[in-house]
């Protein structure tokens, strides 16, 4: 054991260097008996201390010296003396400590070896877990164990030549000789410190301190804990804490009373989302947010992990303070003690309120159309199939209605996809509201709806559901300032006599919609066996047509065009032909409109004015500049926006002269949209080409429009010619045509003629041109071109 950690011997002395007191190793070191050292100057045991002190008391600091201290036996020893004033006792500030440590490396005088009695005491001390210290009211350390020296990172030898306040920060000393003072005058005091070591090691002690004294000498003696597991401790739990205050999710521990679990903290995200604070739910049981009726399944899972003692998932929805609903996503764990017991639960709260929302979203646009918020084609499967179902077990009807529009691609193309996007929406909201709340409406993507009605009593009663449904979807859907009318077609099937698959219902469906297009449109036609032939023959049609247009199955027919007033063949019409090697000539009525419908006609209409353009330059070549060949133009074409430059490139390989091309374009075509019809029909005046209102009479023109639009001839039809001879009143429209073609200063032609009354006619009313089987039926390009060359002419 180190010598220095035996008790210290220090003398008391007034300011003229008196002693006053001194500890009983002062006796042992000296020799000396209390009757000696009573009232003796500290020079009379000490040689060389007295000077030393009094610098020190006059300055007011610590005197260091080495010094001979004299035994009573008369022998010296080498010592170090330390003086200092009594900075820790109030009542006598002007006493002094005067701590003598014999010097290393002398001999002990033989009254030293008394002092070997308090070894089994200071063998305790040593083995203290802590550190342990003895402080006289100078602040300086009387004794003290090896765990202070480690702490301080001193030897024994310098432990006590410091005060003992600059074993601590400079921030920290004030309070620190607070305490020791607080020991001194109430008995004892306790605080938390970080010892500072010479080296920088820094330990966090909890100190302990109690008034005592060694002999007369009052002091503090005390522990110091090594409290750094505790700190890192204490530190790792503020981080979590901090780490709960701070975080994102909701955090709530319960603490398990009796059988409760009771609501203990809740960190400010959990106030933050429910709206209640720590103050006013703390105590209470974390049921109180549920919502009775909900979620029922998931909340007795919760309640047998709790039972169990074990964690739990779970998705529950509970209330805010303000009432509203939440979907929160909870985690709840137990904390165990060390015996074992489940003291406490943390619940986390993930509100997922925003993603069920949106998964609910995605679930809507899953099976729902975007723009009309109607069932989709994946939700209308599952509908048919239930209603399927339903009148089967009910012995009921079913009925499916395929709906389309019929001009919804005009509407589109003339006042835009933003008119034609409120249409859907307004057709959408008409529909469900001419069904009942069990029947389904869905839109299958562009114009197509399909109406899904169950239970119904009669075929009749679903035909009169369909023509309220007709009538409602027809009427005007005011738009931007327009009233635009959508009308519809459409086809209904009927389970169980149409179909005992939801495949099979809806492709009748849809055949009986394909039949009400081909029968005048804006109707309702209902499935049937017959029609099912009709409809597959139409499908078939279009396929074949697609095949044709790039197999060179089409040809092209002229039919020649007189003048009735010379007789003269002057032009003719080019009429596509389909020779269709399964079934042999297909008529022009049949497979035109599926051209149209499919959009074939873009491709068939120039494959035509191709060859057109062909044989008037093989015309032109021969000697026949005046000869025109007309050709019919669809109203898609005319609505192409390259279409004119198309036609001008192509005119222009060809080399063909102006005039000699005309376009037909129908009346009803043109009244579509007649301001872009003005405009489409001015780009083709301005290439050279004819122009010709086809099929007159059997539309709405007006006569404003009539004379804005840039033709040169009108055309007769061929109905307002049929009853001539049949009485005056049969010819009236075609006088008017006639005399109204005339007054605007346009070539009238009829087409169709096929009797010489007929003939009369025209010529008798002044017609200028016909066409018709009266004449010529279509010819080939080599039987027109013998026509021309023989110089054939009319003959009456």
């Amino acid at each position: 054991m180190n010598p220095f950690s035996f008790p210290i011997a220090v003398f008391v002395i007034d300011a003229d260097g008196r002693i006053q007191s001194w500890n009983k190793a002062c006796e042992k070191l000296s020799g000396f008996g209390a009757d000696d050292i009573r009232n003796s100057q500290l020079d009379d045991i000490i040689a060389g201390a007295g000077e030393a002190g009094r610098e020190a008391i006059q300055y007011d600091r610590d005197g260091d010296v080495d010094a001979t201290l004299t035994r009573k036996d008369g022998s010296t020893l080498p010592v170090h003396v330390t003086t200092a004033r009594h900075v820790l006792d109030r009542a006598h500030p002007d006493t002094y400590s005067v701590i003598v440590i014999p010097k290393e490396g002398e001999k002990s005088p033989p009254a030293s070896q008394q002092m070997i009695q308090d070894a089994p005491l200071l063998d305790i001390i040593e083995g203290l877990p802590c550190v342990f210290y003895v402080i006289d009211q100078s602040g300086h350390l009387l004794l003290w164990n090896h765990r202070l020296e480690d702490a301080l990172e001193m030897t024994g030898d310098e432990v006590p030549l410091l005060n003992v306040s600059h074993f601590f920060d400079e921030k920290q000393r004030p309070e620190i000789k607070q305490k020791i003072l607080e020991a001194f005058e109430t008995g004892s005091s306790s605080h938390e410190a970080v010892l500072v070591g010479l080296h920088g090691k820094r330990t966090p002690f909890l100190f302990n301190c109690a008034r005592m004294s060694l002999g007369s000498i009052p002091c503090v003696f005390g522990t110091g804990l090594d409290i750094s597991a505790q700190k890192e401790t204490e530190l790792r739990l503020r981080v979590r804490e901090r780490a709960m205050y701070s975080s994102v999710n909701a955090i709530m521990i319960t603490c398990c009373k009796s059988g409760d679990n009771l609501i203990e903290y809740v960190n400010p995200a959990f106030e933050n989302l429910t709206g209640y604070t720590l103050a006013e739910i703390k105590g209470r049981d974390p049921r109180f947010m549920q919502v009775v009726g909900f979620d029922e399944e998931e909340r007795g899972r919760i309640r047998q992990a709790l039972t169990r003692r074990e964690s739990v998932h779970a998705i529950v929805r509970n209330a805010k303070k303000n009432g509203e609903i939440f979907w929160n996503e909870l985690r709840i764990d137990p904390v165990i003690n060390m015996d074992g017991t489940v003291t406490h639960y943390v619940g986390v709260i993930d509100d997922i309120t925003l993603e069920r929302q949106y998964e609910r979203r995605l679930q809507h646009l899953a099976n729902h159309d975007p723009l009309t918020g109607l069932a989709n084609r994946t939700l209308l499967q599952e509908k048919v199939q239930l209603s399927m179902l339903f009148a089967q077990r009910n012995n009921a009807l079913m009925a499916v209605a395929f709906l389309d529009l019929d001009n919804f691609k005009f509407i589109n193309d003339n006042y835009g996809h933003e008119v034609g996007d409120a249409v859907l929406k307004e057709v959408a909201t008409r529909l469900s509201h001419n069904v009942r709340e069990e029947d389904t409406v869905a839109r299958l993507g562009g114009d197509e709806f399909v109406l899904v009605s169950t239970s119904q009593p009669s075929i009749g009663h679903v035909a009169d559901l369909m023509e309220r449904v007709r009538v409602g979807v027809g009427a005007p859907v005011h738009v931007n300032g327009k009233d635009v009318i959508p009308g519809v077609s459409i086809g209904v099937s009927m389970y169980p006599r149409d179909g005992d698959s939801v495949d099979r219902l809806m492709r009748a469906a849809d055949a009986a919609m394909y039949h009400a297009k081909t029968t005048g449109r804006n109707n309702c036609q209902f499935y049937s066996e017959e029609l099912n032939k009709t409809v597959h023959e139409h499908l078939s049609l279009k396929a074949r047509l697609s095949r044709a247009i790039q197999g060179g199955e089409l040809f092209v027919g002229y039919q020649p065009k007189v003048d009735l007033h010379t007789g003269a063949v002057i032009g003719a019409e080019a009429l596509v032909r389909w020779n269709d090697p399964e079934n042999g000539v297909v008529s022009p009525e049949k497979f035109i409109p599926v051209a149209e419908e499919t959009g074939l006609i873009i491709q068939l209409g120039e494959w035509v004015l191709r060859r057109a353009c062909s044989t008037l330059r093989e015309l032109q070549e021969q000697g026949f500049p005046d000869f025109t060949i007309s050709v019919n133009l669809s109203a898609r074409q005319l609505r192409e926006a390259d279409f004119v430059q198309r036609l001008a490139a192509m005119m222009a390989s060809h080399h063909l002269l102006p005039g000699s091309l005309e376009l037909e374009v129908t009346e009803s075509h043109l009244m579509e949209d007649p301001e872009k019809a003005v405009e489409a029909l001015t780009q083709l005046k301005h290439l050279g080409v004819r122009l010709s209102i086809d099929d007159f009479g059997t539309g709405y023109s007006s006569l404003s429009y009539l004379q804005k639009f840039p033709v040169d001839n009108i055309k007769i039809d061929r109905t307002f010619l049929r009853e001539v001879g049949w009485g005056q009143r049969d010819t009236v429209i075609a006088k008017a045509i006639i005399s109204l073609g005339h007054n605007l200063n346009l070539i009238v032609i009829a087409e169709g003629v096929e009797t010489l009354e007929q003939l009369r006619f025209l010529r008798e009313y002044e017609c200028d041109q016909m066409q018709g089987f009266y004449f010529s039926a279509a010819l080939s390009k080599q039987q027109l071109n013998k026509v021309i060359t023989s110089n054939v002419h009319l003959h009456s």
